[in-house]
């Protein structure tokens, strides 16, 4: 059984997201979450988020190298890329610029733990900009299976984004923190 407190945290999370297909991916975590602890890698079904894979991706935690390495990317994702993204870390994949902020965000998300949403400029690459939405969830860590963070970015080319009115510059961020309210495996 989950806390309230915790539930609460996850209520005030989720109904701050606008995008159907992150709440879907954000609900499924939800339910894998056993009696209010953080849910492992080998707690995902991807058969519950079938179409939300495209825009999935997941880092591990290396806490010895202090750094995410990338464990799966959907191939919306994959493909803003030419680096590759499983095996690689976070630095290597980040731009150096962008780095900085992308440990910063995975790593509280880790270690608080807490579940991050983001709003407005989700990527910009050196052909296009987009625009959307992004979750982060924590994993715990199981086993072999070491702790990490779960997310998905939905978005669309700035060219194609009716809406204008987010953020073009950052990303607006929503935080709600699960410290205490989640016990290790």
């Amino acid at each position: 059984m989950v806390s309230a407190e915790f539930e609460r945290a996850y209520t005030a999370f989720e109904s701050t997201i606008s995008s159907t297909s992150l709440k879907e991916v954000a609900q499924h975590w939800r339910e894998i979450c056993d009696k209010g602890q953080l849910p492992t890698w080998n707690d995902i079904r991807p058969a519950a988020i079938k179409s939300q894979l495209p825009i999935v991706w997941c880092y591990d935690y290396d806490a010895v190298a202090d750094d995410f390495i990338g464990r799966l990317a959907g191939e919306k994702i994959t493909r803003l890329s030419n680096k590759p993204f499983k095996g690689a870390s976070l630095s290597e994949i980040r731009p150096s610029d962008k780095y900085p902020r992308s440990f910063i965000r995975a790593k509280r998300v880790v270690c608080e733990p807490a579940l991050y949403r983001g709003q407005g400029l989700v990527y910009k690459t050196t052909e296009s900009v987009g625009l959307g939405e992004r979750i982060v969830l924590p994993l715990g860590h199981e086993g072999t299976c070491p702790a990490g963070i779960f997310g998905a970015t939905d978005f669309q080319n700035m060219s194609d984004w009716k809406d204008i009115s987010l953020n073009v510059h950052g990303e607006d961020e929503h935080w709600f923190s699960l410290a205490g309210l989640t016990p290790a495996k």
